[in-house]
């Protein structure tokens, strides 16, 4: 074994290792711990008598080899050859070759050989071991600053930076450090606590603003500084180890002194609108009108020269735009498409905030107009097959009129014929630029042709439509076709009796004559229409005061009575034929004496004509001392005044031809006024004035500027001051006082014509106390807000879906019922604005072929109706899709638009819906409430849901027909697809899902067939055959009297046959008759109506119905063989034959069965062994079961029903006689009326009149074969 030295923690440390005889086993590895400095280990060789050996063979010499590597690896340790070495192999000291570092590596492993030194080297024999050498750890690091981001090297940050700031004036007690808080650790792994102190700084006089908390590291401010003692401070951060070697690192903090935030920042641009092509890539610079980029631009009022600029960052209102590192506006999206149904224009908000932290710039409003780009090829639209007539000369056939969303140049389409089939290429030619296609010679008859028209624009994009056109028969199959649909004519209101308003020209593709005459829209009997010209003329004085458009509808027809019509729409237009007329019957105004220029008053006259006709001028004779201002009417003295009274005629003239004018006398008040000594002090020359400013007017915009009397009399010195008394209205206004002493309003905000249309504002003067008029030193300036056209009309949606995709559009339903000229639809536009700018005018837009060919747009009204009817609307044309323009202003060119959708869907049966709303009667439904009804329809399904009509509720009565119920109401819906505006079926899988998702909607009630009246037929003459006979007989005596024995013969073997089966069949029981079926009719005792009984015609087959009868059996049916009962023949059976198949429903008893021998065991045991009776049901109409009316209402006998206990009609008309009934017939009464609910016996011998029986229908459907008539 080996013994190991004590271990010295000292430079050499000395260790004993004893060696064994080569022979013995090898030694374990040696565990040595050091630290980071010079160890020795000394091996020596015990003095024993261990190794036999002698001499030079007793020796050992030791040498370093490198180690293996698995034991390495395993070890998790490095190989300490290099590191370790034995300079005297003989002495066997190990030392360190290298320098240690315990941060690197912790653990080395030494595998040291020792050998003998026999002479002959391949005898030498050896051991291996291995040392451990486990290094200790030193305080050989300094600590190190850590916070994220900083630079490392070999584990330590260095040249570590901080910063802060603090804000001028302000005490802000523990600092914010950035990037990280103040923090160091030791490098080594002796975790020395770290002591921090500020060493040095600038300025000098940081100590006594800063400190530093040397247990934390956390940086104080002790005092406020302000940027007038310094701009910023940096302080060098000292972190030190609390160990005797005392250790230390610096940082570097700078603590930046912010001037006072007073001021938010200020964003501004080099311009505020810009321009980018639509598509353009992420990146690009969006540039001005002058193609230069849009730069943007950050300013604080708060800092000085010198201050240090913060980084600001930008926030924008739209994800479309951006703010680059240079403050470019730059694309951030690569999708911006200008095209429709895209804005084309953007309007965003720029806010710029520091930072790290502060307060945020106002908003900075940009514009960026999105240039086109041709990226969308044209688009020919589907159009339904065309007919053309024959014809031998080339004509026009068609209009092919491609859309393209693109603008300007790129928008340009010329068509071109791609091919023709049917061998056409050569029949038709198209004009490039409008797209008619015309036929190049004769068209026949019959001739079928498409056309495959190519559209293609600026840029080479294309696409292809196909027309497809058929050449109708020469005969009159078409209606004559105007030259427009709409045709647009003003007409003066002063034109002469029987003067042309315009011409309308229809043409016959037969060439036949055409008839015009006016349709509607003529009421008033104003104008009229030539019969075979077309020429419309004015019958009667027009007057645009009363009515300023009129709107008629024209029909063209030919010979054949076919027809087509246009709209012409009249205008009326304006003459001077209304004189001005003042507001005031009479004015009088007062004015002081003694002075020129005083303000005396204003007149106003408007005048009820239009344009320049209703323009007015005043003006007043130049020989009165005064003046009148042409445009607005203010009055002034143009002179002083003496004490009088004066009178003055004003006159009011407009600008039309010619010219109308009017006279309006006003009486001036001239007050006295005493001469009194000058007066010196201070004040205004008056108390009111009157300014008007526009509501756009910037902030800034000077509204008026008030003089100051005697100012001039005084030093500049004398201290003067205007004030605003209103202290609310500083923030809209603010006063002055100017160079010239006087006092000056100015705007501070931007004013609103729709919040507020007059301001009044009291300005006061301040001086010296004496130099101030007390009687002058206010002034009241009365400012009034002119508008201007700054809002857009907004379209108003009176019965708003709750869906997301049918917010701001109109919906509305068309039925194939509407007549021509109804009010489909009407679209209502609001606007703030006053005047001119508020009035609304609705043009079409975007509107479709079909659309156009439909329906029609008052401009003034906003109503939609239709010009053609809707019985054979294509189904691809619905529904139908438009837009509709709103613009204000409508006669200037400052104007503003707003654009709604509008979708008109045909509703149709198979569309309608009703929800019913109990107890709640239509008079007490209000619009809310169906409209909330809707909305809650909507939620459930989303689904847009529109309403048709409110109607009481409907149900089906006891007899089938529709009956209503006025408490309550059904709500008529409808559904449409939230995506595509498609009205819904009831069959369609969306309301499918909505009615199983539990939204209470049905189909409305359908009311049952009223039942068919029988048809009679006549009974044959049963006596013709007898008559015959004897006709015969008294031709031929031979031949009457063999006919005469024939007959007896034949009657005796009748009577024979009947009483057989009578016998065999025995008699019919009685019982109730079944219901009966839904009637019509009703009546009561009081009400006296037709009465009626129900006869049930009970038929039987069979079993062996396969199997015909060719027996001689009279098969005749007669009218005898039915007999109704009275009281006589209540007993009675009906007289049978051997086929006779009916009997009274009422001769059928309660319990008992006769006429197919089955009874019911409870009332003859004896007679029906059986425990079974067969039962059917009639025609398979009601399904079997073990209910007693089953058991009375089956009739043919092959269906078996277990329960035979008493039913209504026990037993019918069987052919086939059961099993067991043969052994004893039914011998129980068959009519038993007084217990028979609602039937009484007759008192007479006359048919039995049934009372009333109401029944509610059978519970199974009716066949239109039932063997049931009502006699």
């Amino acid at each position: 074994m080996a013994r190991w030295g004590a271990l010295i923690q000292h430079t050499t440390i000395w260790l004993l290792v004893s060696l064994l005889p080569i022979a013995w086993a090898t030694p374990g590895p040696c565990e040595v711990e050091t630290g980071q400095s010079s160890i020795i280990v000394d091996i020596e060789e015990s003095r024993g008598d261990l190794d036999s050996d002698a001499g030079v063979n007793g020796l050992a010499e030791y040498f370093i080899i490198p180690g293996d590597n698995n034991t390495l690896d395993a070890a998790n340790a490095v190989d300490g050859n290099g590191y370790f070495a034995i300079p005297l192999p003989h002495q066997g000291h190990v030392t360190v070759n290298r320098s240690l570092d315990y941060e690197r590596t912790k653990k080395y492993l030494v595998t040291i050989v020792a050998s003998d030194r026999a002479r002959d080297t391949k005898q030498r024999l050896s051991s291996t071991t291995t040392l451990i050498v486990n290094v200790q750890d030193d305080d050989d690091q300094d600590p190190s600053f850590i916070y994220k981001g900083c630079t490392m090297h070999d584990g330590a940050c260095i040249n570590p930076e901080y910063n802060s700031y603090v804000n001028g004036g302000v005490l802000a007690g523990i600092l914010t450090i950035e990037p990280d808080k103040i923090q160091a650790v030791d490098m080594d792994t002796l975790d020395a606590r770290i002591k921090y102190s500020i060493e040095s700084g600038e300025p000098e006089s940081w100590s006594t603003y800063f400190d530093i908390d040397a247990n934390t590291g956390a940086v104080r401010q002790l005092v406020p500084v302000d940027t007038s003692i310094a701009k910023k401070f940096q302080l060098i951060v000292k972190a030190e180890e609390v160990s005797e070697a005392k250790r230390f690192t610096t940082a570097k903090l700078t603590i930046t002194v912010r001037p006072v935030d007073a001021s938010p920042p200020v964003v501004a641009a080099s311009l505020d609108e810009g321009q980018v092509e639509e598509n353009s890539p992420k990146g690009t610079k969006v540039l001005d009108l002058q193609g230069q980029p849009i730069k943007l631009s950050v300013s604080d009022p708060d800092l000085g020269p010198g201050d240090p600029i913060p980084k600001y960052k930008f926030e924008l209102t739209t994800n479309f735009f951006d703010i680059d590192k240079d403050g470019y506006l730059i694309v951030a999206d690569d999708t911006l498409d200008r095209d429709a149904p895209n804005t084309g224009k953007f309007r965003f908000q720029v806010v710029a905030r520091e930072v790290n932290g502060g307060a945020a710039s106002a908003p900075y409003s940009l514009a960026v107009k999105l240039l086109d780009q041709n990226d969308n090829a044209p688009v020919i639209p589907k159009t339904q097959p065309i007919t053309v007539p024959a014809s031998l000369e080339p004509t026009a056939v068609y209009k092919v009129e491609a859309t393209d969303i693109d603008e300007g140049e790129n928008a340009r389409i010329s068509y071109s014929i791609y091919h023709v089939s049917n061998n056409g290429g050569n029949k038709f030619t198209i004009d490039p630029t409008t797209g008619v296609i015309s036929s190049t010679g004769r068209l026949q008859a019959g001739e079928q042709y498409s056309v495959t028209i190519r559209a293609t624009d600026a840029k080479g994009l294309s696409s292809q439509g196909i027309v497809e056109l058929m050449v109708a028969p020469g005969p009159n199959t078409r209606p004559p076709q105007f030259s427009s649909r709409d045709y647009y004519a003003p007409v003066s209101e002063g034109a002469a009796i029987n003067s042309t308003v315009t011409t309308v020209t229809a043409k016959d593709p037969e060439n036949e004559p055409v008839t015009y005459s006016i349709a509607s829209g003529n009421d008033l009997r104003q104008f009229a229409i030539g019969s075979n010209t077309g020429i419309i003329t004015v019958i009667r004085r027009l007057d645009r005061e009363v009515l300023t458009r009129y709107q008629l509808m024209v029909r063209a027809e030919d010979p054949g009575k076919l027809s087509t019509t246009a709209t012409v729409n009249i205008k009326v237009t304006d003459i001077n034929d209304n004189n001005p007329k003042f507001d005031e019957d009479s004015y009088s105004f007062q004015v002081k004496e003694g002075k020129s220029g005083e303000y005396v008053g204003y007149v106003h006259a408007t005048d009820i004509d239009d344009g320049v006709n209703a323009m007015i001028t005043y003006s007043i004779p130049s020989h009165l001392p005064f003046n009148i201002d042409n445009a607005t009417g203010m009055i002034n003295t143009n002179t002083e005044l003496d004490y009088e009274d004066t009178k003055v005629d004003i006159q009011a003239y407009d600008q039309g031809d010619p010219v109308m004018s009017s006279v309006m006398s006003l009486t001036v008040y001239v007050s006295h006024s005493a001469i009194v000594p000058p007066d010196v002090r201070l004040g205004f020359p008056d108390t009111v004035y009157t300014e008007h400013v526009a509501e756009n007017s910037p902030n800034g915009t000077l509204v008026r500027t008030l003089p100051i009397w005697n100012k001039k009399k005084h030093s500049r010195d004398t201290p003067l001051k205007c004030l605003l008394t209103d202290a609310t209205q500083k923030g809209i206004f603010y006063v002055k006082l100017t160079e010239e002493r006087d006092c000056a309003i100015y705007l501070n905000s931007s004013l609103d014509y729709e919040s507020l249309t007059e301001y009044s504002l009291e300005i006061q003067l301040e001086s010296i106390q004496g130099l101030i008029n007390p009687e002058a030193n206010k002034a009241v300036i009365r400012v009034h807000v002119t508008d201007v056209n700054d809002n857009a009309p907004m379209f108003i949606f009176p019965e708003q879906s709750t869906i997301i995709g049918a917010k701001g559009k109109y919906f509305a339903i068309a039925t194939k019922e509407m007549p021509l000229g109804a009010n489909v639809l009407q679209v209502k536009a609001k606007d703030k604005d006053s005047g001119d700018f508020g009035k609304i005018e609705y043009r079409k837009n975007a509107w479709t072929k079909a659309a156009d060919e439909y329906f029609t747009l008052d401009a003034d009204t906003g109503v939609i109706s239709n010009i053609k009817t809707f019985e054979n609307v294509p189904k691809e044309v619905l529904p139908f899709k438009f837009n509709v323009m709103a613009r204000d202003n409508p006669k200037a060119e400052d104007y503003k638009t707003a654009r709604a959708s509008v979708v008109i869907n045909l509703l149709q049966k198979d569309n309608q819906l009703i929800v019913e709303v109990a107890d709640l009667n239509i008079n007490a439904m209000s619009p809310l409430q169906a409209r909330n009804l809707l909305s809650g329809i909507e939620e459930k399904s989303g689904l847009v849901a529109g309403l048709e009509k409110l109607t009481p509720r409907l149900y089906l009565g006891e007899n089938g027909t529709l009956e209503s119920d006025t408490r309550s109401t059904n709500v008529w819906l409808y559904l449409l697809d939230p995506n595509t505006g498609e009205i819904l079926t009831r069959e369609s899988q969306p309301v499918k899902k909505a009615i199983d998702n539990g939204v209470a909607i049905q189909a409305p009630l359908i009311p049952a067939e009223q039942p068919r009246r029988p048809q009679l037929a006549a009974a044959p003459l049963t006596t013709a055959l007898p008559a015959a006979l004897l006709a015969l007989a008294a031709l031929v005596l031979v031949a009457a009297t063999a006919a005469t024995i024939y007959i007896c013969a034949s009657w005796n073997r009748y009577k024979k046959h009947k009483e057989q089966a009578l016998q065999q069949y025995g008699t019919l029981s009685m019982s109730m008759a079944p219901p009966r079926p839904p009637s019509g009719y009703e009546s009561s005792e009081d009400e006296p109506a037709p009465r009626y009984e129900t006869q049930v015609l009970n038929m039987a087959v069979d079993d062996a119905d396969l199997q015909l009868d060719f027996s001689s059996n009279n098969h005749a049916f007669n009218f005898h063989n039915v007999q109704y009962l009275s009281k006589d023949n209540g007993e009675r059976s009906p007289t049978l034959s051997e086929t006779a198949t009916t009997a009274r429903a009422s001769s059928v008893n309660e319990n008992g069965g006769t006429l197919n021998k089955v009874h019911n065991h409870n009332f003859d045991s004896l007679a029906n062994n059986t425990s079974n009776a067969r039962n059917t049901q009639t025609l398979n109409r009601r399904v079997p079961n073990n209910h007693a009316l089953n058991n009375a209402l089956g009739t043919l006998p092959r269906v078996n029903n277990n329960n035979l206990g008493g039913g209504l009609l026990a037993a019918t008309l069987g052919r086939k006689i059961n099993s067991g009934n043969h052994k004893k017939k039914a011998t129980q009464p068959i009519m038993a009326y007084d217990e028979i609910p609602g039937l009484q016996r007759s008192t007479d011998n006359d048919n039995v009149i049934f009372g009333k029986r109401n029944f509610s229908g059978f519970s199974y459907e009716q066949s239109p074969v039932e063997t049931t008539t009502e006699l």
